[in-house]
Order: C-alpha cells, then structure tokens, then sequence
C-alpha cells in the first residue's frame, strides 16, 4: 500500500491517455453505482465502482463511448483522446416499457459484469414493485424472493444463506454494521426504501474488502439526496407512514435526504380495545438522513446516520424496546485520474430493553437491559492500474464492546441485581485484491485478507473443566483480568478466487473460492431469533468459526430469447460452529460459556435462476435445492443432523405486467420445505401428569408441514402534475389465507387429559389487503 502512494501522479504511458470520471442520474445528480461504460473501437469495458466512479486507459485516438445502466437511456458520446481527460456523465431514466437498448447490437449479461459468483442486485425501484407485506416495499423481503435466501417462518427476524444462521450475515449500511435489521418482530426491515440507492448481497467467493462473516454479504448503499432541486415524497399505508425530504444544500456540490417512517397500529387498535389495555403500545419509527459535499474535484465528504426504535407495552406491566444507531463519516479522494481512495469511520449500537411490572400492591418488577457497541476505520485505495488490471488494498481496524445485560429485580422496596462484566474485542485486517482481464476470454479475481482477532482483558475470564459433552462445564476458575491486554488472539489468512470464462458469446463459466472466519455469535437455542437474544464475543472458551466455501456455475443469454439463464452450485464445510447444550442457561447468566459447544457443519445445493428485465412482463423464477447439516458431540447421539434453517426445496416466483402507464401489476408466489424440528416421541407419567419425552435424543428429525404463499399488487398511477405526482398501490398478502406452521407444540386434549394434541402455531392465517398511498412534489 505505501508503494501504491509512492508512485506519485502516475504518469502516461507513452501515447496512452486515460480518461476517467462519474456517472450520475441525470435529474438528481445521484452517482450510478455499477454503470457500465464501453469504449469503441475495441470494447473495452469497465464498471463504475461503490461511488460511480470509472477510469479507463487507452491509445490516442477517436472512440465512442457507450454507457449503460439498467432503467435508463442508454447513451453514446464521440470523443476524441489527446490527453488524459475528466469526463462526467449524466444518464436520463427510461421509461417503464423501455426495452434495453445497446448501440453495438451485442445484448449484455448483467451478471457477467462481474467476476464473482453468488451476487445478487436490487435497486429501489425493483424492490418497490415487488409485492409486499401491508402494502410496504421491504429490503429484506425483496431477498427471500431470491435463490438461497430463506427464513425459518413467517415473523422471523432476520433471514437465512445458504445453510447459515443469521447471525453469519454482514449487514452494513453505508459501511456501518447493523446487527438486528428487523422491525416488528421480523416483518419489515429497518431499511427505508425512500433512502436506499442500491442493494448487493454477496453470497458466495466475497470481494476481499469484506470480512467478519461466513455466509454472506449484504451492502447497502443509501441515497446521497438530490443536488438539483428538492423533493418531498411520502405515503401513508396500512400500518405505517413515509416522509422523505432531499435537495441541494449547494447546487451540483452538496445534498441532503432526511427519510423517516413510524408506525401506528397501536392508534388504530386503540378503540377496539378494553379500557385497561388502552395505554398499551405496539410501534415502531426510524429516521434516516444523509448529507454530502463536494469540496472540490479531488475530494467530496459524506455523513450517514440511522436511528430507529421499536417499542412494545402492554399496560403499565410490560415495557419491551429495541434499537439500532449508526453513524458513518466517509471521505472520497482522488490523488489522480487511476487512483481513488475511501476513508470510512463508523459507529454503530444496538440495543434492547425489558421490563415487567406487576399490577398489585406488592410492587414487584423486573429490568433487564442489554447493548453492543462496535467503532471502525476502513481506509480502502482503488488503483485503476490498467484496462487489464484494477487493484483494490486497504486496512480495517475494529473495537467491540459487549454488554451481555444487568437485570435488577425489585419486591416491596427491597432490590437485587445481576450484572454481567462487558467483554471487548478487537479485529484488525489488511487485504489486497486483483481483479485481472487476463485475455477476452478469462477474467481473475484473486485476491487475500489477513485477519486478526483479540478478545481482550478488562473484564472476568472464565476457566473450566471438562466434562462429558452435552453437559454444562464445571467452573474451575474465574480470573480478573484488569488491563485490557489480549487474552486469546488468532490469525487467519483468508484467500479469495473467482475465475470467469467467456464459453462462447453471451455464455460465461465461473468458479469461486473463499476462506472466511468469523469471530462474534448469536446466542439463540430458540426456534427463531428474536430481539433479546445476545451477542457475544470469541472467548478463550469460544473458538471463531471458519469457513469454506467452493463454488461452481454459468450464466447465459440463450440466442433469441430475452432472459437470462443462471445455475450455480455450492458446498460449504464449517468448523467450530457456536452449538448449546440440551436446556442451556442463556440470559443473564455470568458462566453462559458452561453451556456452548463448539461442532461443525456444512451445507450444499444447487441454485437455478431464469430471469427476464426488459419488456412489459418482467419478473423471475428460482429453485434451489439444498441440505444444512450439523454435528456437534454430545448431541444427536453424535450423529449429523439437519439444522433449523435447512429447506430442502425452495421455488421462488416474481412476475412484473407494466399493463400501461396508469396500471402495473405484480404477484410473487413462495415455496419451500418445512423447516426441521424436535417433536417428542413419547411420555413419562410423573404424580400422573403426562410428560413429553424424546426417547431417541435426536435433534431436528422431524419436520414441520411445506410452506406456500401468494401475493399480488396493483399500482395506479394517480394524478401526474407538474408539481405533485402520487399513485396508489393496492395489495393482498396471502391470497388463499393459507396457514403456514410457524412451529407445532403439544397440548393436553381438554375432554380426555391423557391424550396429547398437536396444535400448528400459524402468525399469519388468512389474507390480509392493503392500500398505500404514495405522493411526490
């Protein structure tokens, strides 16, 4: 890296000249992240990177230039290169029919932009047609339509890759962490799609900036605002309502967006409830806001932030909120034409709250609060070395600090508490990475991160004896470390591999390798996360876990049909996997360590994909099918067995009708295996009471019942004005009111007590309509 600042302006080549600049959205002035921009003669193509940036080198000459980006005019500009020239960009949106038009007459694969596997894309204006829970276009809901991506159930917080937990995904928001991405207990997202720019999930062979995670990456890019004229937009739905307000601070240099949204279905249930629950509260808000400035052609400064609660209550007895804080600070410069360098500073909480109260004179009360804070540095240098050659290197420096929880219990005035020590981490990272056109045909991404973790000192370290598996540890001693020295450090070397090759014209070949480590864990042994569930650093009795990853697949674009073919496969092998002992103790407990294992796992399947972006019908159809398994001693009789989160079957759906310019139409239709469970198998008879009991001690050997569901939206463009548009979008959640098993418990039959029934615990059991309206001035 200090050899990459050393090289100074970088001069020419002899008679070679580079030309270099943005791409922008023609009415906002939003930077295009992804543009592709070609030159001819000679199809040198190259893509605008994070900040819609390009640069690309060649003979002096005439050449045409050809930029495209899907949902705008394709344009081209005649130039002719005598010397190294700045040239920015503005591209113009295209309207809804638009077919995809390219000057050259060579129809282009989106995904052979790149070289990797496993990317997926959505930009606000997909995700906003997708059919949506309410009514409300969601982020990660637009991800469960997508292959190899899935959810335990309706409801649940978070979503599945691949074989992995939840808590194996990278989510960052402008760069910044976000370590629960749900509201309302798993059905929208925290994501406002009025501040989101664009989305990609990485899901297999993850560019080498990345790191911290195994099963995938999810980048989430907000909007900068508009640096022409300002906008207000909004809508008010079902459940919740939108404002959005974005405009120039200093025409074409600086801008603002400031998005917010809250809930109010605690207002409208209020009339319909009994006067002692009218005080109860069920909501939820978040504000997103983002500004820029240009401070001149060589530097432009970015300030990011999100802040958003949910708050539930019932009476003056239960007290429940959670929440998410991030700020990120960004910093773009240019030390010439090839080289471009981002510096990001973040921070990043969340946190969680829970507090009971009784309703009597005795005053009895409980409160439990919980946190974990996270501070980052992430300088990254893009070096545009040559038309062959684009280098990314960088470092990234992060602190963790844990707080597993305080709860304090209270009765008639008198007070106990339990205090948990915070625990601290460090991760610190240097990587380097090479995308290579080695020839026309083959492409390299070969690239290394160099990772190491510390779980430091300043708190109580915990040493244990062992025992027999699947029994909690017995405590052998409790040290207090009082600096804030490592205790446990690791080094991992973490390479990354993605090779393309172009078969014939319009069909590629790609394979992928990545080793990544992960060193923070979810502590959950419940059906679905939820909210209280805990983060908790690798310990010196907590090994982080590792991943491999192996990738094999093709894209193509079949002669005369307009979609794209896409079939990838994967395998998966995992170690020191975080795994809990049967009826393990997981809040508020000081030696929580007694009760994890560590076991390994892997996963595997095949995912097909046929996608089809232009015309007036548009959509997608996916099917993957795949296994998760784990094995852990002590448990299953030390056999593998399925995780929660394996579906074997999943069919995915989206179609798109643009009918007119009035009138769209959407419907998304969802298919999968039921997810694994542990049922008893049969009963011990305790002072007569019937116990349920698993005789076999197997895990997950049952399954719960297949999971299918039909949405379908209609969008009505209302009236279009020269100073306010709106539309109406009108949707139903559910068509044929199927009730998906969230789980299945099992009860005492009321008119027989010795027999057991089997009840299905459904969230969502019927339709649900809805209606939003949306406005733009």
């Amino acid at each position: 890296m200090v050899l990459l600042f050393a090289m100074g302006p970088l001069q020419a080549q002899t008679g070679k000249y580079t030309i270099s600049g943005y791409v922008k959205d023609e009415g906002s002035g939003e930077v295009l992240i992804n543009a592709t921009v070609t030159m001819q003669p000679g199809g040198v193509a190259v893509i605008t990177n994070s900040y819609g940036y390009y640069s690309v080198t060649l003979p002096g000459g005439k050449y045409t230039m050809l930029i495209t980006y899907s949902g705008y005019k394709t344009i081209q500009k005649e130039i002719e290169l005598k010397g190294n020239t700045t040239t920015d960009i503005t591209l113009a949106a295209g309207g809804k029919d638009m077919q995809e038009v390219v000057i050259t007459g060579e129809r282009k694969l989106r995904r052979t932009n790149t070289v990797g596997m496993g990317i997926q894309q959505l930009s606000a204006a997909q995700i906003k047609k997708i059919p949506a829970f309410m009514g409300e276009p969601d982020v990660v809901k637009a991800l469960l339509t997508l292959p190899g991506v899935t959810t335990v159930g309706e409801g649940s917080s978070g979503f599945n890759v691949r074989g992995g937990n939840v808590d194996e995904n990278l989510i960052i928001m402008d760069e910044a962490p976000v370590y629960n991405s749900s509201h309302l207990l798993g059905f929208f997202s925290v994501f406002n799609p009025d501040a989101v720019k664009n989305v990609t999930m990485y899901k297999s062979a993850f560019p080498a900036e990345y790191g911290g995670r195994t099963s995938s990456v999810l980048d989430i890019r907000m909007k900068e605002g508009n640096n022409q004229k300002y906008h207000v937009n909004g809508g008010i739905g079902n459940v919740f309502s939108r404002l959005a307000v974005e405009g120039p601070i200093q025409k074409d240099k600086s801008s603002f967006v400031v998005a917010a949204r809250r809930s109010y279905i605690d207002v409208l249930a209020k009339p319909f409830l009994k006067a002692e629950d009218r005080n109860s509260t069920m909501y939820f808000y978040d504000i997103t806001a983002k500004l820029n400035y240009e401070l001149n052609e060589k530097n432009t400064i970015y300030l990011s932030g999100y802040f958003g609660q949910d708050v539930f209550g019932f009476g003056d007895q239960v007290k429940f909120k959670w929440g998410n804080t991030t700020g990120t600070f960004r910093w773009n410069h240019l030390f010439n034409r090839k080289l471009f360098l981002n510096t990001s500073i973040y921070y990043s909480k969340y946190n969680y709250s829970l507090a009971f109260k009784s309703d009597d004179d005795v005053q009895q009360g409980y409160d439990w609060t919980s946190d974990i804070q996270t501070y980052g540095v992430k300088p990254s240098l893009t070096w545009f070395a040559s038309n062959k050659h684009t280098i990314k290197t960088g470092v990234n420096a992060i602190y963790y600090n844990f707080y597993p929880g305080k709860g304090e219990a209270s009765s008639e005035g008198a007070k106990s508490q339990i205090i948990l020590d915070r625990r601290y981490g460090a991760e610190t990272a240097a990587f380097l990475e090479d995308t290579w056109k080695l020839n026309p045909q083959w492409q390299i991404q070969a690239g290394v991160r160099l990772n190491r973790y510390a779980y430091l000192g300043n708190t109580t370290v915990y040493h244990f004896r062992d025992t027999t598996p699947n029994v909690r540890k017995p405590l052998d001693y409790a040290e207090k470390v009082t600096s804030k020295k490592a205790v446990n450090d690791w080094v991992f070397f973490e390479p990354r591999l993605s090779l393309r090759y172009e078969l014939k014209k319009n069909t590629f070949f790609k394979v992928g390798y990545s080793r990544t480590t992960q060193y923070l864990h979810l502590l959950s042994n419940t059906a679905s996360p939820t909210p209280v569930d805990l983060y908790f650093p690798s310990t010196n009795n907590i090994k982080p876990s590792l991943t491999d990853q192996y990738s094999v697949g093709f894209v193509t674009l079949p002669t005369g049909l307009p979609v794209e073919i896409s079939v990838e496969t994967f395998y998966k092998k995992m170690d020191d996997l975080l795994d809990y002992i049967d009826n393990a103790n997981l809040n508020l407990n000081q030696v929580v360590e007694a009760d994890l294992l560590t076991g390994k796992g892997k996963s595997y399947g095949v995912e097909v994909e046929v996608k089809k972006e232009t015309g007036k019908w548009q959509g997608w159809v996916n099917y993957t099918l795949s296994r998760s398994l784990r094995q852990t001693p002590g448990i299953s009789n030390n056999d593998w067995y399925l995780s929660r989160f394996d579906r074997t079957h999943v069919v995915n759906s989206c179609v798109m009708y643009n009918r007119s310019e009035k009138w769209q139409f959407s419907a998304n239709f969802t298919f999968g295996s039921g997810t694994p469970s542990t049922f008893p198998d049969s009963k011990l008879d305790i002072q007569g009471l019937p116990i349920p009991y698993n005789s076999t001690n197997k895990r997950n050997d049952f399954r719960l019942p297949a999971y299918h569901r039909l949405d379908v939206s209609a969008i009505m463009q209302g009236h279009q004005g020269k100073k306010m548009k709106q539309e109406w979008v009108f949707g139903i959640y559910n068509v044929y009111a199927h009730k998906n098993a969230y789980s299945i418990y099992f009860q005492q039959n009321q008119d027989e007590p010795e027999k057991k029934e089997a009840i299905r615990l459904s969230i969502i059991g019927s339709l649900i309509p809805s209606v939003t309206w949306n406005f733009k001035f």
